[in-house]
């Protein structure tokens, strides 16, 4: 069975880069990930992929524990995972020891972490894309209605539309 593609997405990286939610996570941080979570919602991929938002645990109180890891928890369909290194270690642990880096995209703009999935064959997706992506969506989906539907008709052009399949009706 071939591995399931995910998505991992280095969450303070995106966050600090997003114009609203990164002068946002200064004054308020649980709204801002909270605001975030929504953003990677929309932004997130219509397949089956797993998704994974990786904090810094540091950032959040609490014990880290043994693992590794903080602690994880899975919310409204993505993995939220508060690693306990760092956000960026993580990332780089998880595309060295996936059996297939090839079913990783990494959300980022980190340098480390950039040439760790390219030297491991992980798919890239910048920040600006990422967070790019629910206006490319709705534009395409815009694209598509467009062309299902015709234009606005004026009156005479039904009329003159009218007159031309009569006429053929009565040539037949």
């Amino acid at each position: 069975m071939a591995a399931r593609r995910e998505l991992l997405v280095d969450a303070y990286n995106v966050m600090f880069a997003h114009p609203h939610i990164g002068p946002l996570l200064r004054r308020d941080a649980k709204r801002a990930r909270d605001e975030f979570l929504d953003v990677v919602r929309r932004c997130r991929p219509s397949d089956s992929s797993r998704v994974y938002v990786v904090f810094d645990a540091h950032r959040d109180p609490g014990a880290a524990t043994e693992t590794g890891e903080k602690g994880r928890s899975y919310e409204g369909g993505i993995h939220l995972v508060y690693a306990r290194e760092t956000a960026d270690v993580w990332i780089q642990k998880r595309i060295r020891a996936h059996s297939d880096p090839s079913q990783l995209t990494i959300v980022t703009s980190d340098r480390e972490i950039l040439a760790t999935a390219e030297a491991h064959g992980a798919q890239v997706l910048t920040v600006r894309r990422f967070l790019g992506l629910p206006a490319r969506r709705r534009a395409r989906a815009n694209q598509a209605r467009r062309r299902e539907k015709p234009e606005h008709v004026s009156r005479r052009e039904v009329e003159e539309m009218e007159r031309l399949f009569r006429e053929r009706a009565d040539e037949e």
